[in-house]
């Protein structure tokens, strides 16, 4: 059983004799099993965790699959791969995290997760430990009616994705070789349309239905791009006709001759009329993507970092983040607004300091980039990173060639002795997050 209700994001397993705990987090259409053992290390003769489910309102568990197994003899394909998946009741996952996708996640009410340790002897016998349980429903939306959060599914080099699609043809006939042949790019893929929609996930359902909301409400949209190289995506704004405002990255190969942004302008300039078509860079870049919309009934803003591109959607892991409501669409107005109007001075406007977004039950704070000297934001994410009092989730981009506070806040953390085995999400921590 678990502690806490299954609609929460966290729900805990509560079996005291366990020799591990189970923390189970609601994710988008999937779970993250994360399991801590109590005494570390583990026994030597640990050898993972069997994990097991059952979907809502079903009568079995069903074991989660693992594509390695302790049978040294298992077919492999041509290529060295193993062919079969294995029972993790047989073949345990060797890991003390784990992202599970159920095959019918979309099931309204809880999925129960049962997470067995699995030992073996000197006769290679397996024999298991006690139980950790724990229940949670996946819902689709992460606040009903107030902020969803969705991603890419970001597997784009995983074995699944060459099961089910390299194998019947190559990558080529998926996405383009360059960004700048994006919008003139014709898939050829026997299943382009289902593996588009596995690998956008619901972040690319996401953008769909809120540009689909946009045109079905006459709404006028505001659009801010970094990258615009996918028809998906200009097709619909050129279809809104004067209906959308954009402003178009121009840095680097964005203002090249050739380039998709350019080829997106031209297109956009003619049914949006030039006036509605800016490009600008914002001093170096800028790196947002942002949809505004703002009509009678639909009052929408999608953020995040997706970039509106093939590889944004498709090969990258993204995350886009919907905003419903007039709050939030009043003050992603006021930043497009004020980078169209002042793209240089942009870092001295109050949307380059934190705002209050106030949303039904959630407490949030927003800001824009780039930012000036004197209101530069991330020693104070770096400080929100750093007073966790448990430990800390956490997924960027480049750090590697990051430096200053937020590279320092992370390699602390995660250095910390304090941090265990895993690493989840704190209730302490502040939400405070710039948008990019």
């Amino acid at each position: 059983m678990a502690r806490k209700k299954a609609s929460e994001f966290q729900v805990e397993g509560d079996n005291g004799d366990a020799a591990f705990t189970l923390k189970v987090h609601r994710g988008e259409g999937m779970a993250l099993l994360a399991m801590n053992w109590k005494d570390a290390p583990p026994p030597k003769d640990f050898v993972g965790f069997a994990v097991e489910y059952k979907e809502p309102d079903g009568d079995r568990f069903f074991a989660v699959k693992n594509r390695l197994s302790f049978d040294i003899d298992a077919k492999s394909t041509p290529e060295g791969r193993r062919a079969e998946q294995y029972p993790t009741t047989l073949a345990p996952l060797q890991k003390f995290r784990w992202a599970h996708f159920p095959r019918f996640a979309e099931k309204e009410g809880a999925f129960v997760y049962r997470v067995t340790p699995v030992f073996m002897n000197a006769q290679d016998e397996l024999s298991y430990g006690e139980v950790q349980q724990a229940a949670v429903a996946l819902a689709r939306e992460t606040y009903p009616d107030a902020i969803n959060i969705a991603f890419t599914r970001g597997f784009v080099s995983s074995q699944a994705f060459v099961e089910k699609y390299l194998s019947k043809g190559p990558m080529t006939k998926l996405l383009p070789a360059k960004a700048a042949e994006g919008l003139d790019f014709k898939p050829s893929h026997p299943l382009k349309d289902d593996a588009y929609d596995w690998m956008g996930f619901e972040a690319r359902a996401q953008v769909a239905a809120v540009l689909a909301e946009a045109a079905e409400d006459g709404a006028q949209v505001y659009v801010i791009a970094y990258d615009l190289n996918l028809p998906e995506l200009v097709t619909p704004l050129k279809k809104l006709k004067k209906k959308v405002k954009i402003i178009i990255d121009d840095s680097g190969e964005h203002g090249e001759e050739g380039s998709a942004e350019n080829a997106a302008a031209e297109v956009l300039e003619k049914s949006a009329g030039a006036a509605n078509v800016k490009r600008q860079h914002m001093g170096n870049l800028q790196h947002n993507k942002v949809i505004i919309v703002d009509g009678p009934n639909v009052k929408k803003v999608l953020c995040g970092s997706t970039n509106f591109s093939w590889r944004g959607f498709y090969v990258q892991a993204n995350n886009a983040v919907v905003l419903q409501g007039a709050k939030a669409v009043k003050v992603f107005r006021a930043a497009f607004d004020a980078c169209w109007d002042d793209e240089d001075g942009f870092g001295e406007t109050p949307s380059a300091s934190w705002i209050d977004l106030p949303i039904s039950g959630v407490d949030m704070a927003v800001t824009f980039s780039p930012h000036s000297a004197d209101n530069a934001v991330l020693k104070e994410v770096a400080d929100d990173i750093t007073s966790a009092q448990s430990s800390v989730l956490y997924s960027l981009a480049f750090l590697y060639q990051t430096q200053g506070p937020l590279r320092k806040a992370i390699t602390k953390v995660t250095d910390s002795a304090s941090m265990k085995h895993t690493m989840d999400s704190s209730a302490t921590a502040k939400r405070r997050w710039p948008i990019i």
